[in-house]
C-alpha cells in the first residue's frame, strides 16, 4: 500500500492531507517539511483518508512536533478515526504535543 501526502496552504496554514498507509515501508517517501513555506504558522494534518498507521508513522507525527515547536507553529489533527485517536492518547502524542507546543 502506498501513502500520498498532499500538501497545500491557506493562508498561513500549511495543511497535509494524509491517503493511505503511513507505516515503516512508506514513511522514508514523505518529507513533510521541505514543503513547508517560511511564513507559516499553524500546521494542519488531515487523517481523514488515512487507513493505518504504524508505529513509524507515529514516530513522523512526533518529528511534526518537534519541528513545529521549533517554528513556533500550532499543529491541529483533524479527521482522525476513533482508533487513531485511541493510539494516539494511548501512547501519549496529545500529551507530547500539549508539552511541546504549549497547547491545551
Amino acid at each position: 500500500m502506498l501513502l500520498e501526502v498532499n500538501s497545500f496552504v491557506v493562508g498561513t496554514k500549511q495543511v497535509f492531507k494524509l491517503d493511505g498507509v503511513l507505516d515503516y515501508s512508506t514513511v522514508d517517501t514523505i518529507d513533510f517539511f521541505s514543503k513547508t513555506k517560511e511564513f507559516v504558522t499553524e500546521l494542519e494534518v488531515d487523517f481523514s483518508e488515512l487507513d493505518f498507521i504504524d508505529s513509524t508513522g507515529i514516530g513522523a507525527i512526533l518529528s511534526i512536533l518537534h519541528s513545529a515547536s521549533s517554528l513556533k507553529a500550532k499543529v491541529s489533527f483533524v479527521g482522525m478515526s476513533d482508533d487513531t485517536k485511541t493510539l494516539f492518547e494511548t501512547i501519549g502524542v496529545f500529551e507530547i504535543k500539549k508539552s511541546l507546543l504549549g497547547e491545551e
